[in-house]
């Protein structure tokens, strides 16, 4: 059974906005923790392995975002 994870109920200049997404991935979050640990892998390695992802996400996100800013001004510059 796959739960569905639910839209944002804010706006996102709430600060309310965060409680509610923490909220929203938690039940998500905790099935696959709990999937891992079944699959045989300790709790504290799924969770160490689940904040190296978030960290490699967030700094994916950065370098593209930087990327992206860098490819605007090469373009508005007419170098691209």
């Amino acid at each position: 059974m796959i739960n569905e994870i639910q839209p944002p109920t804010v706006d996102e200049g709430d600060p309310d906005r965060f409680i509610s997404c923490r909220d929203a991935l938690h039940i998500e979050f905790q099935g696959l923790v709990d999937r891992a640990v079944v699959a045989g892998w300790r709790p504290q390695e799924v969770l160490v392995a689940l904040i190296a992802l978030a960290d490699n996400e967030a700094l994916m996100m950065e370098a593209n975002a930087e990327v992206e800013a860098a490819l605007k001004v090469l373009k508005r510059k007419g170098l691209l």
